[in-house]
């Protein structure tokens, strides 16, 4: 009996809460059971009567009583809870294995039929209800200010939704472990690969061939793996601080109709949510200021409602938004009926259903085709890879030289000592130091970088940066503000005159009554309304011109609002293109004054009258003509003009009611408006732009604006800012003027079909377009997100240029991959921008580019040089080893050589990263990469065959002037007596010691290229420091017993160490004459070049 009891409870309860899933598992074939009778039983509420009971409803036609049914359902249950808890094979495992393999997109067709995606495609050509019934969710008639009973999803809905479509997220990049990045920073790598050849070459000498030397295979792993994790753990670090500034960024939840019952009946409850939650289907509420948190296809929006759709398209302009369906022809980025994830609400309220989340977005979709696009290679990486293999080359010919002369001699050596001298020769020639000064150089970059408020997130871009020859860049946030401001204003007293809103015209107090009531109009003909923090909310043009006139009026903006109260507006719309507000004149009973407010000609076409101060004058051809010139001027540097007109109503009772909507329904005079003023806008450069743009026209790098606004705009901010010179278009000839400032509606024509611009990707007349336009445009506007990247590409294969690439926007991202160095907005810019960049302005501005590439060019010298000092010192290394087949004594160890490149040129090589500029590098021509290698045949020559032999000789002269050094040619070092051991040891001593000199010399003189040290100086401490830490480290090898005993080393008297300093005092006289012979040839080619300029003149 207690058995059925339990039976009977779990039945009921398994009845009652889970009657969904026994329909959904097929355990009983019922008829569908309207939810509305579960939920009272639930809540405790009384069923409602002309319903079936729960238990009639399921026992009608199965031949059981209630009591039985019950019964059955409690051993369901039973059996449910025990194949959960056992993993039952009958419902368990099947039940998990059907959950692990879950085809959502199975799912979706299952849901909603097949090409469910191409559909949805459409959306923006639907109906509203058409749209609801692809989605399986309720629109009703929704409206503003009404709801039906039955509105958006349900929460079963939603489930399942959640299920089929996942997250409302972007799927991220796919990151790589960070013990694999750091493995590939330590082993991957053409110059890492070959130096762990050389520690294998040295283990295997030292253990294989009972060599003495293992202290040199552990040192330079040492140092391999301390580069590595160097370069890794700065960028991982970069990588924290862009996790860091994602993290701050908040979600703002979203209002959503949902679909509930409450007291047996299905309610519409408005529910805020996580924008990760939104599902297709839902109905979400937007109001000005809201983030759009998916693709919302609109069912309902106030008059005159207004998108930012910069992120996406690259429009400085809000975008008006409507609910009317679109054709069929008609692109959906260009529907107007649609709002895009990532965009912003300007102004109105609108309520949509949401069509596509996540990577099913507009958004997503550029995101997806970027994360399969492979990241453009480094100039570092292309420069690198070239050093190794010049470098392998060398050092494999140096060492088989040796192997070969050491076979042929006639001293007979055992094969360990003859594989020995060719390792030490093959080493000899790698730079072992390269690779830590090449890391902790840029490291140091970086980090001067951070503090200019630039994050950089791959450290070699810096160096890329300094080869930039072409940059383009986004207008929209990147080159102007990307905020909408009022910049001019045209009023008549006496007189038609213009003013900036910036000058002292335009600020309280004002003297001038005309500009004071053009003030007063901007203030009442406006929408904008401050939101809960106290700041002016609403489409951009609206605040702008409430900022601008609270300018004007200051404290007294509040209380004439409230004196002047709003009784009747007829919004603005694309027909009338205007905007009237009446306001109750509460100084005056029975007095109003309207306000009109729109596109200038159609305003002034409704105008009779121009105010004049305090009165109103005919508006006469000659004014009207005025108007417009101060018009024209206006819109060709750029500006959006808006006109404002007045007119006073006297005499209507304060009870009217003013009625309608366009001036054939107005119940007031709609005509005979007095010309108050205009007022510009536009959005407007950043501060320091011009100047930023001017340095990179003098540093030979060409900067490009991409922008998807309106060509007019771009070409009259490009001209503002230096990109384009005043009346360059018009002096031009036409052939080329056409590729100066090209449109996208042009580049479609020309688009290769791949992704670049191989042979066979275009014909030849599309490929003289591309050649021509890479030649001469400055400016290419109304492109989409695919032309930035092709225009990138064109820049890159056709124009053979190193570009970079700068943007805030979505629509720049492709291009920021694309680009040897995308550099994304780090405040402005968009997640998906920032991802794809390599270096962030975490300030916005844009002259920090410019001090970013300044940096870069500076990396790029400093490397250089450092690389020209490392080398200098091989050959003076290396002919130790061809010398002994010749009988000479051994001059130089393999430790010696090993101590000399990473004991004192490591160093010295790292701290040119410290070193100041030697002239302006910002005047200069940048470096291509290609055609001018960081390591090319004039370093090699500088470096192995004048500073290196200078080295050498002098090496040479010190070491066969020590004592008894010539008792000791021909002879094999194993005969050595005691005596004859410590002169070799002395001479090893002064040898080294010279070297080490040298070297000093070297990395003096190698600090500037045609700059006397008499008037550079030795400007960097750091190197300065060095220098006498060299000084000391060869002092203390050379004296300091317990490393004479390692190093094989004796003590030198005063005589010999100073006769040590030949080398350092004949490179630095050399090097004098040297670049005195180049700077008077560079005196004579500026000469010659200012006389033909003025014979020309």
């Amino acid at each position: 009996m207690p058995v059925r009891i339990l039976m009977l409870a779990l039945g009921a309860a398994m009845a009652d809460r889970t009657m969904v899933e026994l329909r959904a598992s097929r355990a009983l074939r019922v008829a569908e059971v309207d939810e509305a009778m579960l939920k009272p039983r639930l809540n405790g509420l009384q069923p409602d009567p002309t319903k079936k009971p729960w238990l009639e409803a399921l026992t009608e036609g199965s031949g059981l009583d209630g009591i039985r049914m019950v019964e059955i359902l409690g051993l369901l249950a039973v059996a449910l809870i025990v194949s959960r808890q056992a993993k039952f094979p009958l419902c368990g495992r099947k039940a998990e294995k059907e959950q692990s393999t879950f085809d959502p997109v199975a799912a979706r067709e299952y849901r909603f039929g097949p090409s469910l995606m191409q559909k949805l495609e459409g959306s923006h050509a639907m109906t509203s209800e058409e749209l609801a019934n692809v989605l399986h969710t309720h629109v009703g008639e929704m409206t503003g200010n009404t709801r039906q009973p039955s509105l958006g999803l349900s929460d079963r809905q939603v489930e399942e939704h959640q299920q089929i479509f996942g997250r409302n997220a972007l799927t991220p990049a796919k990151k790589e472990n960070p013990i694999w990045l750091l493995i590939k920073q330590v082993f991957g790598g053409l110059f890492n690969i070959m130096l762990w050849i050389c520690v294998a070459c040295e283990l295997t000498l030292a253990l294989i061939f009972d060599g003495d030397d293992t202290l040199t295979p552990l040192i330079l792993s040492m140092v391999i793996v301390a580069s590595g994790t160097l370069q890794w753990w700065t960028e991982l670090q970069a990588e924290s601080m862009m996790e860091s500034l994602q993290n701050m960024q908040r979600t703002e939840l979203v209002c959503v109709y949902r679909s509930t019952f409450q007291g047996g009946k299905r309610v519409v409850q408005e529910t805020w949510i996580e924008p990760g939650d939104l599902v297709p289907g839902e109905l979400v509420v937007l109001e000005a200021g809201d983030k759009i948190p998916a693709d919302i296809r609109i069912v309902f929006c106030t008059e005159g409602a207004e998108v930012d759709n910069a992120a996406l398209t690259g429009e400085s302009l809000p975008e008006a938004r409507t609910v009317e369906v679109e054709g069929e022809g008609v692109a959906v980025h260009e529907a107007h009926n649609v709002c895009f994830f990532g965009t912003t609400v300007l102004k109105g309220k609108m309520k949509g259903i949401v069509f596509a989340t996540g990577d099913d977005t507009f958004l997503g979709q550029i995101n997806e085709t970027m994360t399969q696009c492979a990241r453009t290679r480094s100039t570092l990486e292309t420069q690198i890879e070239h050093f190794v293999h010049v470098i392998a080359y060398v050092a494999m010919a140096v060492g088989i030289l040796s192997l070969v002369a050491n076979l042929m001699s006639p001293v007979q050596r055992p094969i360990d000592l003859i594989l020995e001298n060719a390792a030490t020769a093959f080493f000899a020639q790698v730079p072992e130091g390269l690779l830590p000064t090449v890391t902790i150089s840029l490291m140091i970059a970086s980090t001067r970088m951070v503090k200019k408020k630039v994050l950089v997130r791959k450290i070699d871009a810096i160096e890329t940066l300094g080869c930039v020859s072409v940059l383009c860049s986004d207008k929209t946030g990147t080159l102007t503000s990307g905020c909408m401001t009022a910049t001019d204003v045209v009023t008549y007293a006496g007189g038609f005159s213009s003013c900036r809103c910036t000058g002292s015209e335009w600020a309280a107090p004002v003297a001038n009554a005309s500009v004071l009531s053009l003030a007063q109009c901007g203030i009442l003909n406006n929408s904008s309304k401050p939101n809960r923090e106290g700041v002016m909310a609403g489409s951009p043009t609206e605040v702008a011109i409430m900022e601008a006139c609270t300018r004007v009026l200051g404290d007294d903006r509040m209380q004439y609002q409230e004196q002047n109260p709003q009784v009747f507006e007829i919004p603005f719309n694309s027909e009338t293109k205007w905007m009237l507000t009446i306001h109750a004149d509460g100084l005056r009973p029975g007095a109003f004054r309207m306000v009109l407010k729109g596109a200038p000609e159609r305003v002034l076409a409704m105008c009779n009258r121009v105010l004049d101060e305090t009165k109103a004058v005919g508006l006469t051809e000659q004014r009207r003509g005025e108007i417009n010139s101060s018009l024209y001027k206006l819109m060709s540097g750029g500006r959006r003009v808006l006109c404002f007109a007045e007119m006073r109503l006297d005499g209507y009772a304060d009870d009217f009611v003013f009625e309608g909507s366009s001036p054939e329904k107005c119940n007031f005079p709609m005509a005979g408006f007095t010309w108050v003023g205009l007022i510009g806008l536009e959005d407007p450069p950043k501060e320091g732009v011009k100047d930023a743009i001017a340095v990179l026209d003098e540093a030979s790098c060409k900067t490009v604006m991409v922008t998807g606004d309106h060509p007019t705009t771009a070409q009259a901010i490009a001209t503002r800012i230096g990109i384009l010179k005043e009346d360059e278009l018009a002096n031009l000839p036409e052939e080329i003027r056409e590729h100066t400032v090209v449109t996208g509606s042009q580049l479609a024509n020309y688009l290769p079909e791949g992704d670049g611009f191989e042979d066979g990707a275009l014909n030849e007349e599309q490929m003289e377009f591309w050649r021509k336009t890479v030649k001469h445009a400055r400016v290419f506007a109304r492109v989409s997100p695919v032309h930035k990247r092709v225009i990138v590409r064109a820049y890159q294969q056709i124009g053979g240029a190193v570009v970079a690439m700068t943007g805030d926007g979505v629509n720049d991202a492709p291009a920021l991959k694309a680009a040897e160095v995308g550099v994304a907005m780090g405040i402005r810019g968009t997640e998906v921008a920032k991802e794809a960049a390599d270096i962030v302005l975490l300030d916005d501005k844009f002259t920090s580019v410019v001090e970013a590439m300044g940096q870069g060019r500076l990396c790029s010298e400093n490397l250089k040089k450092s690389i020209m000092y490392t080398l200098c010192s091989k050959i003076p290394q290396v002919m130790p080893t061809f010398a002994e087949l010749l009988g000479v004594p051994t001059a130089l160890t393999v430790t010696q050589v090993l101590l000399i490149d990473i004991g004192t040129d490591i160093w010295t090589a790292i701290a040119y990263a410290f070193q100041p500029a030697e002239a302006s590098l910002m005047s200069q021509k940048p470096r291509h990469p290609l055609r001018e290698r960081m390591v090319d045949w004039t370093v090699l020559v500088y470096s192995y065959f004048y500073i290196g032999m200078i080295q050498m000789a002098a090496c040479w002269f010190v070491f066969f002037s020590m004592p008894h050094i010539l008792d000791l040619m021909h002879k094999h070092s194993s005969s050595y007596t005691v005596d004859e051991t410590k002169w070799n040891y002395a001479g090893m001593a002064a040898y080294y010691w010279t070297l080490v000199l040298g070297q000093l010399g070297a990395a003096m003189v190698t600090t500037t290229t045609r700059t006397s040290l008499l008037s550079y100086g030795l400007p960097n401490k750091w190197l300065n420091v060095c220098f006498v830490l060299e000084v000391l480290l060869a002092a203390t090898v050379i004296y300091w017993e317990p490393c004479q005993r390692l190093f094989k080393t004796e003590p030198l008297n005063a005589t010999q160490a100073l006769m040590g300093c030949t080398g350092l005092v004949a490179i630095l006289f050399v090097e004098e004459i040297r670049k005195a012979c180049f700077r008077w040839g560079d005196t004579r080619r500026d000469a010659k070049a200012a006389l033909l300029l003025l014979e020309e003149s």
